[in-house]
């Protein structure tokens, strides 16, 4: 593919340091490559991109990690040549690089661009983008010996043939700057160098010289991770090629750049020993040998190098205004995507194309910059691209799965800057003519709005966030409309409605209104609220607040439906004219965010005050009563009283039921004197088909004699009061009295229900309705009607009991709450609104579905029916109506939620608190592997009971699968204990009392067993790699010398990789001060006591001096910092007077001497 400007051809090369010291930063490059790929082909700006890493001279006869690697030019044209490669092709390079040699600290950096030098042609300029954190081979800072990659680097490009004969030119530093500028190849270098040596004047002179002789640009990078390092890179790139958004605000990178304030000389400079250069970069200056100062005093030359450099060197923070003005720029900037877009059908190809890779392989590239956002829209925007559904809706689902949250912001900074139309907006007001330009609305920015308060009140943070200034919206918060109807984003938008100011005519206008140009206050016309100017008014109307922000067709429309709702009566005969228009295209299947509680609700209420507005004019002939067809105002009503059904399950309804006796003392009532046993019995307990016998005497479950003649004799009275039970079955609840309560320990259950004898004959209680249990033989007896006998003793026997929806469907059913004919709702109450239109025709939903229908049954509520059921269906269709939710504060962090999003704090009988799922995984979540165990975190915060396990389970993040847990518990008291991450059990980590307070936070550690065990691998890992390195010596002779070479320093180089690895396990060695035993410290403070028993001393591990136990910590605190009462602290409290006031452990220390 040709670039724009044949005239103008450029090649991007990365040249890139892959020595040893760069292993995170090529992993960070390995991300971004195929980011500045894709931007390539968008923008078209490079005919040709390669990459090229360089190590050192360490590494030339290295096989497999060689000095130079090429990975062949790419080209988007796929023009095949032999230096030529694919896309796949260069980021499997990329992919491949490993970090690899550099024995000294500066690198072969002259090599690299005398190989890059070599790869570049006369009819391209190339921008070469350098990464390294070492300085090049230089005099000054070089290793000068025989066999030093210095030496070894100066033989290599001497030599007359090297690198296609341009070699010679870069074996001193300022000649190959100088030729990279006039040479017949010309390149401008941009270098990206480590923070560390980007600070340090010495190290960054020379990259600073190379891109300013090749009008290039030099910063060094305060971040290297992978997307800070695509942040820098992708915005140099587009500042370079001169592309800027219109209004977009000032972005700042995680970079500083660098350079000269003076640099009058800089031609001047002969090569890298001139002293001219000594302000430029680190030169050879004779004039400090010669003040005497020999090769030894190295430290001196460099603070001397330093002055010289220090003064002539500036940085800056870098952001777009600085990459405005200070970055070098292409001669002829790029077409703007969006336009290119609107009238390039080939580039539109190739944009859509594009778009898809990268949605699919990562998502937050699209976001490096704001002028992609532009091009997004112009994508989305696209009707007549028949894939915009389909990419929009990838697009969406690619942003759900980010894990990371610093992406997702940054993907929502990237949306709320993609929908910038400031420049469009400003034509289209600028088009209306003067004579329809009134009336308008306009926001006064000399208004200020605050909100009513008394005297000292203060906002809570929701009303402080809702009553912000207007102004101070973003973007991303005015466009929720068209996503979102929730409650917030309404109240947001009305304030933005009420606080318009609206005029009639431009006499009016406030005079500094008038004066002010249009782009500063937008003035919208009314008169673009007709079909005829596609009802932009309402499109625009955002704009007045935050410039640039345009709604689409839909949501514009939503905001006219608010603005009826709010009841602004100036917008009224605009948005009615906008919502008419609209009524028929309300039910539309392909706009989801239609279908939700919110957005039905909004419609339903603006037709609502439409229909009042308008009632007492006369309606046309053919038009409708409201905003709505009325087969979408019946559909609409009637899916949102379906969802308000479902969301208000868990919400508290009051219900009456009979009340339930436990073991209560009330008159015997009715008796019956039993045949057998002669004693007057309740008729609650007389046996059926017994001849008159009672339950007791029927009864044959006696354990001897005697237990029979006490059960037999106890509570006998034709009068008395006796206690009165229930029966726990849920579909008996038959009332029954007991004759020997004390016998009880179980849950009561009457004869007939333990005894599997049917159902049990009782009375139901026509005042409270409970049943009582009584034989069908002596029911003639019974008075009519029945009164049972806490009714007509005056005892309360109707009780209020709280319940829920979700409890009154599993116990009777949905037939009360739902009717659903045919069954045309295969699963009710389990979606959306969206779900539920999308799953079942409109019509017949309309005709088979309905909530809260006549019905004709009886709720029961744990068997005993609801007496209040009219009050309380009204009580639910009251909150269904209204499109409420009951809200109950959260025990923990009292936020109001939903009652269906706060659980059981601990699921344990008795402990009624509720809390939500944050404050769960707060609490209970407190502990990880690796980290100090936190035993307060296993209990419920609450009843301080353990909780059930499944709870722990579910919030715990494994800590209820912690070997030796209990232990750990058992020994809280004593012992603090952590999580091991090697072992996964709870483990000793340091006694409470050497804690003296909370511990130092630990991450990742290990027990001691763990650490020991790792230590000792180490110690086997270091003994096999010392004998592969002498086997390795051993066998030189049989090699050749590049083979012996590497072969040795393969086996050096894994010996010193063993010996480190256990270094940094082994603990430090002291002596005990007492008995002089060789002694380790694996954990705790420095309070040390010998566990030798003929020594035993107290010594303080930090200066291995022998103290008591009772002044040791005192030491601790005056001599290390440590925290004691007499120590730290105690000079604060004498000189508070607080001298007097003594500690709950003062008498434990000794007293201070004289």
């Amino acid at each position: 593919m040709a670039t724009d400007h044949p005239e103008e051809v450029y090649d991007l090369l990365l040249l890139v340091d892959a020595t040893s010291s760069m292993s995170n930063y090529l992993e960070s490059l390995r991300i971004t490559f195929p980011k500045i790929i894709s931007i390539s082909k968008l923008t078209n700006s490079f005919a040709r991109i390669g990459l090229l890493a360089y190590r050192d001279y360490s590494e030339a006869d290295n096989r497999y990690y060689p000095l130079l690697e090429w990975s062949g030019w790419y080209s988007h044209d796929n023009v095949g040549d032999v230096d030529s490669t694919t896309a796949e092709g260069l980021m499997q390079k990329a992919g491949s690089l490993v970090a690899s040699g550099g024995g000294d600290f500066p690198e072969a950096t002259k090599t690299g661009l005398a190989r890059a030098y070599s790869l570049m042609r006369e009819d391209a300029t190339t921008i070469i983008l350098l990464y390294t954190d070492a300085t090049p081979q230089c005099w000054t800072v070089a290793e000068k010996d025989p066999r030093s990659n210095y030496v070894a680097e100066q033989k290599a490009l001497k030599h007359q043939n090297s690198y296609d004969g341009f070699g010679p030119h870069f074996a001193d530093w300022v000649e190959g700057c100088n030729f990279m500028h006039a040479g017949p190849r010309k390149a401008h270098v941009f270098c990206f160098l480590d923070e560390e040596m980007g600070k340090n004047v010495l190290d960054s002179g020379f990259y600073l010289y190379l891109s300013t002789i090749t009008r290039g640009a030099c910063m060094y990078l305060t971040e290297s991770d992978p997307h800070s390092i695509a942040h820098v890179t992708v915005d140099v790139l587009l500042s370079w090629m001169g592309v800027a958004k219109p209004g977009a605000g000032k972005t700042v990178l995680p970079a500083t750049l660098i350079r000269y304030k003076l640099g009058a000389d800089i031609k001047k400079i002969k090569d890298e020993k001139d002293p001219i250069a000594s302000p430029f970069f680190w030169s050879h200056d004779s004039t400090i040998m010669e003040r005497g100062h020999n090769q030894g005093s190295n430290y001196h030359i460099r603070m001397q190098a330093k002055k010289r450099l220090e003064p002539n060197q500036v940085g800056k923070l870098v952001d777009s205004a600085v990459l405005a003005r200070f970055l070098p720029k292409r001669k002829t900037k790029v077409l703007d995507f969006a336009r290119r877009y609107s009238e390039d059908a080939q580039y539109r190809a190739i944009v859509i194309e594009e778009l898809r890779n990268i949605i699919g392989s990562d998502v937050t590239s699209i976001a490096l910059n704001p002028v992609f956002g532009s091009l997004w829209r112009a994508v989305c925007n696209d009707r007549t691209f028949l894939g915009r559904q389909e990419l929009t809706t990838v697009f969406a689902s690619s942003i759900d799965k980010l894990q990371d949250s610093e992406q997702r912001i940054r993907m929502k900074n990237w949306l709320e800057e993609s929908y910038d139309f400031a420049a469009d907006i400003l034509d289209t007001l600028e088009a209306v003519p003067e004579d329809q330009r009134f009336p308008c609305v306009f926001l006064d920015p000399t208004i200020r709005f605050r909100p009513a308060k008394e005297k000292g009140e203060k906002l809570n943070d929701e009303e402080d966030e809702d009553n912000r200034q207007i102004t101070a919206f973003r973007r991303d918060e005015l466009l929720d409309i068209g996503r979102s109807c929730e409650g917030r984003i309404l109240r947001r938008l009305g304030n933005v409605l009420t606080r318009l100011t609206y005029v009639k005519s431009a006499e009016d206008l406030p005079l500094h209104i008038a004066a002010t140009p249009m782009a500063e206050v937008p003035k919208i016309p009314v008169a673009l609220a007709s079909q005829s100017q596609e009802w932009k008014f309402w499109k625009i109307l955002l704009h007045a607040v935050l410039p640039g922000t345009m709604l689409s067709t839909r949501p514009s429309m939503v905001l006219a439906a608010l603005a009826i709702r709010i009841g602004i009566e100036p917008l009224f005969p605009p948005a009615s004219s906008a919502l008419k228009f609209w009524r028929d295209k309300w039910s539309n299947l392909e706009a989801p965010e239609t279908w939700t509680v919110g957005c039905l609700g909004l419609l339903l209420d603006a037709d609502d005050e439409y229909r009042k507005m308008t009632s007492d004019s006369e309606p046309s002939p053919n038009d409708s009563p409201g905003l709505l067809l009325s087969t979408d105002r019946a559909l609409f009503t009637q899916l949102v009283a379906h969802k308000l059904a479902e969301v208000n399950f868990q919400t508290t309804l009051v219900a009456n039921i009979s009340w339930t006796p436990e073991k209560t003392q009330l008159p015997v009532g009715h008796v019956v004197t039993c045949r057998r046993c002669k004693h007057p019995r309740s008729v609650t307990i007389m046996a059926p088909k017994s001849g008159g016998q009672c339950g007791l005497c029927v009864a044959s479950d006696y354990k001897d004699d005697a237990h029979k003649e006490r059960m037999m004799k106890s509570n006998i009275t034709d009068c008395g009061n006796l206690a009165w039970v229930e029966c726990s079955v849920r579909t008996c609840r038959a009332q029954y009295v007991c004759y020997n309560p004390e016998d009880l320990n179980v849950r009561p259950k009457c004869y007939y229900c333990r005894c599997n004898q049917g159902a049990a004959p009782t009375l139901e209680c026509s005042k409270c309705r409970s049943k009582v249990l009584w034989p069908r033989e002596w029911q003639v007896e019974a008075s009519t009607p029945f009164n049972c006998v806490a009714c007509i003793d005056g005892h309360k026997t109707v009780v209020s009991v709280d319940t829920t929806t979700e409890e009154l469907c599993k116990q009777n059913g949905q037939a009360w709450l739902l009717r659903n004919d045919n069954n045309t709702l295969k699963k009710p109450f389990q979606g959306s609104v969206f779900r539920t239109i999308t799953t079942v025709d409109s019509e017949a939903f309309l005709a088979n579905v309905g909530i809260l229908p006549a019905y004709d049954g009886v709720l029961t509520l744990r068997g005993k029916p609801i007496q209040n059921q009219a009050a309380l269906t009204s009580a639910l269709s009251t909150w269904i109506h209204r499109r409420d939710i009951e809200k109950t504060p959260c025990s923990l962090c009292f936020s109001e939620l939903p009652n269906a999003r706060l659980f059981p704090a601990c699921r344990r009988r008795g402990c009624h608190q509720s809390i939500c799922e944050r404050c769960l995984s707060d609490w209970y979540g407190q502990n990880s592997v690796g980290q100090i165990i936190n035993p307060a975190a296993l209990f419920c915060p609450f009843c301080r009971r353990p909780p059930a396990a499944r709870t722990l389970a579910a919030y715990g993040r494994g800590i209820h699968a912690v070997g030796d847990l209990m232990i750990a518990l058992k020994e809280k008291g004593k012992w603090i204990h952590i999580w091991c991450r090697t072992c996964g059990k709870a483990r000793r980590y340091m006694e409470r009392e050497c804690a003296r307070g909370a511990p130092e936070p630990v991450d990742q550690s290990s027990c001691e067993e763990c650490k020991l065990e790792a230590l000792e691998n180490a110690r086997r890992a270091e003994e096999e790699a010392r004998r592969a390195a002498a086997e390795a010596a051993q066998l030189a002779h049989q090699l050749n010398v590049a083979e012996r070479r590497e072969r040795i320093i393969q086996a050096q180089w894994e010996l010193s990789v063993a010996e480190r690895a256990r270094a940094e396990l082994e603990y430090p060695v002291k002596k005990c001060p007492g008995c002089g035993v060789r002694s380790q410290k694996s954990y705790g403070c420095d309070h040390v006591q010998c566990p030798i028993k003929t020594c035993g001393v107290h010594w303080c591990w930090s200066c291995t001096k022998i103290f008591t136990q009772r002044n040791i910590y005192g030491h601790m605190s005056q001599a290390h910092g440590g925290w004691d009462a007499e120590g730290a602290w105690g000079g604060v409290r004498y000189r508070m007077g607080f001298e007097n006031d003594e500690d709950d452990y003062d008498e434990y220390y000794d007293e201070p001497e004289n």
